[in-house]
């Protein structure tokens, strides 16, 4: 004859398959502590204690999780600052008192700046277009450019985004 008992009643030994399972976790995620292994046992079902999830890890010898994972856009764009291009124009205002925009592209990897145009009046048709010369110039090196980083400005048009590198 079989008594169920209460699983607060039962033994306070941790079983080996909820080891293995803390074990685990921590193992595939490496910037995830204690706490965080603690929450995915809780959402799975598994309820058992911060201190004893922590004991599990410190005999298993896994050590503390990185104080902070850094997943900042300053991080970002460090990892995929190879593949990114970023335009945007800036103006010059001449001795003449008028203003003149210059469209610029930067490869963020080398920081190489390409001027690509001056103009008075700059509009959709004219930025595709310095776009598009800008493309052909860069030849088979486009291939390894992935993003294209502008703002949301009027002069940048959905023509733009049609010939952006990622689509070259």
């Amino acid at each position: 004859m079989q008594v169920d008992v209460p699983e607060r009643a039962r033994s306070s030994a941790t079983s080996q398959d909820i080891r293995d399972l803390v074990l685990r976790l921590a193992r595939e995620n490496p910037a995830w502590g204690y706490r965080r292994v603690h929450g995915e046992l809780c959402r799975l079902g598994h309820h058992i204690s911060q201190a004893t999830v922590r004991r599990i890890l410190r005999a298993g010898r896994c050590g503390p999780a990185p104080r902070k994972a850094d997943t900042s856009w300053r991080a970002f764009l460090r990892a995929q600052a190879g593949g990114l291009l970023t335009c945007d124009f800036f103006h010059v205002d001449t001795i003449f008192l008028r203003r003149l925009y210059v469209l610029f592209v930067m490869e963020a990897g080398t920081r190489r700046v390409h001027v690509l145009g001056v103009t008075a009046h700059p509009d959709g048709a004219w930025t595709a277009q310095q776009a598009r010369n800008l493309f052909m110039d860069l030849g088979d090196r486009i291939s390894s450019f992935r993003f294209l980083i502008r703002d949301r400005d009027a002069k940048f048009t959905g023509v733009l985004d049609g010939i952006s590198p990622a689509r070259a």
